[in-house]
Order: structure tokens, then C-alpha cells, then sequence
């Protein structure tokens, strides 16, 4: 009877939650949820439902079971063609992942909602989860957003704002996004909504990103946490390397892949899961391959210019060690933060349909670049005080009450 009560006892002190993804093929978001994890590991045990299994294994040490979920499927037929817009806002892009489908998003939220139900749920950690959140609530079991500010919208919102003036064109209407919502929602149980970003109302967020990255950032009411991401201890100095991190479809570029082959400056590469046809044709131009993530301190040490697609966490690496960044963007998210690197006069943006000449050119460009340079060691002074805070000691600090 003893043990029983033993058991019993920490049974309920560790109850179990789930992370939940449905969007996103980056590894970014198992990092993120993996962060939630370790914050909270103490009180919880742990399910990962993820969209993509790629990065599975990061997340595993965390968790009892790690499997498949459900995932939002990106609709790009509208946006693509002659004549087609861009993605003006957050709305916009619900629209293009099935929110204007009830019988679609009655399916997915059922999903999650049985998914929650069979694991005797307590807690949801969502990061790019809008459905899973919705099921939480559908069950009154209490739900977190966690991410990147640009992909976690504050749910006070009246409507989603454009993030980039020269992509203003819409093709949705929100209310007829609510609808759908409101209708798929009504047999199982989720509170009806009266504007879109309500779909992320929960009861904390968690927005990990540097407030110049973060789009909503005067709407917020609590204070970031730091950004998902290694930080090196100091400011770079005077390396001389090239370090080039790619993660998803960047790699596809040929132009791209032939400007860095024909840099004339030394080059380190980290591209998770490279294939050796390219890993190969890189190293004979001289490209040092790198098989596994390379300590911050070092890339702060040995680099001059950092390379990336754009992603958040890449980007607040370079940011935080005062690099001076080239961005190929792949989509508008990551177009965004570049932006926003390229607004403080720390980095340059170029487009997807460059060519050789033009890519060579400009990361040689930026490679020279001395007043490039020091904006990047300016914009590293205003962003390293948040990286003061223990990240981990705020999250569970801020979820105590769950």
C-alpha cells in the first residue's frame, strides 16, 4: 500500500503534456518544443505529436513517446501563376493552410482532440499548432503557444496587420475564416471566436524572439523570451571565414550553390543532411564541410560574414555575435526577419530568382564591407541584454500556475 501510494503520488505530480506541430519543416520548431520540454521536465511527462519526423530524435530524450501528427497542408494553387499575390498577412496564410474548409478543420481539431483524450492530457504546448490549441480548449485543458513572435500572433487582435508593405494583396475574408472555425467547432466543444487571431488565445504565450524580429511586438503584454538559439559568449572580432548554414530548400539553388563554390575567401558549411553528391562538389571547390552543428563561440571566432536562408535562429545567432549576414529568404517568414536585419544596416537580402553573378557579388560585397561591420557589432549591443535571462528559469517560472 505504501509503494501504490508512492506511485500514486508521483503520478500526479508528473502529469502528462503534449507538444504539439502542424506546420513547419524546419528544425526549429522541435528545438523550440524541446526547450518547453526541458523547462518543464520536472513536473511533466511527456508526448510529442509532430507534422514531420526529420528532427525526431532531438526531441526523443524528452518525451515517453514521440509520433506522427496531424499536419496543416499549405495550399499554394492561388499563389502561384501570372498574376498571383504574396502572402500579405498571418490571415492569409490560414486561408492558404484550409481555416476556410470547416469539414477539413472539424477533422483536424477531432484529431488532436482524440489524440488528447486516449493520453490523458493535462497540459498542450503548441508551437504552429492553431488546431491543437483550439482542441485544448475544446477540452478546457490548459494550452501554451510557444515560437518565434512572427508565427505565435497575440490573440488580442482585432484583425492580422500586413507585414510587408509591398505584399498588401489579400484574398480572404476573416470573417468568413471565423465562420468556418465557429462552424466546424460547434459539435465539438471549442468556445466560438469573434476575430481570427483568437485562434491563439490560450493561456500563456511564449514569444522567443529579439522585439526587432518580432512583427507584433508593440501588441505584446508580456516580455520575450530569449530566442531559441546557441549564443556565443562574446562579439566577433576579426575572423576571416565565410559560415554558410542552410536547412531546407536553399540547397536546391544551383546559382546559389555555384556563387559559394566560386567564393574567394574561406568557407565553413553546416547544411543538416546534406547529400554527398553536393557535399562533395562543395569540398572539391574548397568548402569546408561540417557533418555535425559547430560551436557559436567558434563561428563568433573564426567568421567575418554569415550566410542563411533567413531563419529565425540563425539570424539571432548572427544578430547576438554581431556578424554581418547575407540572406537567401524561402519564404515570407524568413524574408521578414531579413528585412528586418536589413532595416538595421547589418545585413543585405537577395531574392530567390538570383543569379550567379548577382549572388557572388554581393556576399563579396558584404565579405568587404567595414561599415557593414560595425552596424553589425551596433545591432548585437542592442540585442544581447535579453540573453542575459535563463531562458528555461522564465518558462517555468511563467507556466508555474498550469
Amino acid at each position: 500500500m505504501q509503494l501504490w501510494s508512492l506511485l500514486s503520488d508521483l503520478t500526479q505530480r508528473r502529469r502528462r503534456a503534449l507538444l504539439a506541430c502542424e506546420g513547419g519543416a524546419g528544425r526549429g520548431h522541435v528545438v523550440t518544443l524541446k526547450s518547453a520540454a526541458r523547462s518543464l521536465q520536472d513536473r511533466f511527462v511527456f508526448d510529442a505529436a509532430l507534422c514531420r519526423l526529420e528532427y525526431a530524435s532531438e526531441i526523443a530524450p524528452y518525451c515517453e513517446a514521440v509520433y506522427q501528427g496531424t499536419y496543416l497542408p499549405y495550399d499554394a494553387s492561388l499563389r502561384s501563376g501570372p498574376g498571383s499575390v504574396r502572402t500579405a498577412t498571418w490571415g492569409e496564410f490560414m486561408g492558404d493552410l484550409g481555416f476556410r474548409d470547416y469539414q477539413f478543420l472539424a477533422t483536424q481539431i477531432g484529431w488532436w482532440r482524440e489524440t488528447m483524450r486516449t493520453r490523458c492530457i493535462s497540459l498542450v504546448i503548441g508551437d504552429y499548432a492553431p488546431c491543437a490549441l483550439l482542441a485544448a480548449r475544446s477540452w478546457g485543458i490548459p494550452c501554451v503557444g510557444i515560437g518565434t513572435g512572427y508565427g505565435l500572433p497575440p490573440p488580442g487582435l482585432k484583425q492580422f496587420p500586413v507585414l510587408l508593405p509591398e505584399y498588401d494583396t489579400k484574398l480572404y475574408d476573416e470573417q468568413e475564416m471565423v465562420d468556418a472555425i465557429n462552424r466546424a467547432g460547434a459539435s465539438l466543444g471549442v468556445p466560438q471566436i469573434e476575430h481570427l487571431p483568437q485562434v491563439y488565445e490560450c493561456n500563456a504565450q511564449l514569444h522567443r524572439s529579439f522585439p526587432m524580429l518580432d512583427p507584433y511586438w508593440e501588441h505584446r503584454t508580456a516580455a520575450p523570451v530569449p530566442p531559441v538559439a546557441d549564443f556565443a559568449k562574446c562579439v566577433a572580432q576579426d575572423g576571416d571565414e565565410i559560415f554558410v548554414y542552410f536547412s531546407t530548400t536553399e540547397r536546391e539553388s544551383e546559382p546559389l550553390m555555384d556563387a559559394i563554390a566560386a567564393l574567394d575567401a574561406p568557407v565553413r558549411m553546416f547544411m543538416p543532411n546534406i547529400d554527398d553528391a553536393l557535399a562533395a562538389r562543395l569540398s572539391a571547390a574548397g568548402v569546408m564541410i561540417e557533418r555535425q552543428p559547430v560551436a557559436v563561440d567558434d563561428i563568433a571566432r573564426r567568421s567575418r560574414l554569415l550566410l542563411n536562408g533567413g531563419q529565425h535562429g540563425i539570424i539571432s545567432l548572427g544578430l547576438a555575435a554581431g556578424l554581418p549576414q547575407v540572406c537567401f529568404p524561402q519564404h515570407l517568414e524568413q524574408l521578414y526577419s531579413a528585412r528586418q536585419v536589413e532595416n538595421a544596416s547589418a545585413g543585405v537580402t537577395i531574392g530567390r530568382t538570383a543569379q550567379r553573378d548577382e549572388i557572388l557579388a554581393a556576399i563579396e560585397a558584404a565579405y568587404h564591407d567595414d561599415t557593414l561591420k560595425q552596424n553589425a557589432r551596433q545591432a548585437a549591443a542592442q540585442v544581447r541584454p535579453l540573453l542575459g535571462q535563463d531562458a528555461d528559469a522564465i518558462i517555468s517560472a511563467r507556466l508555474a500556475h498550469l
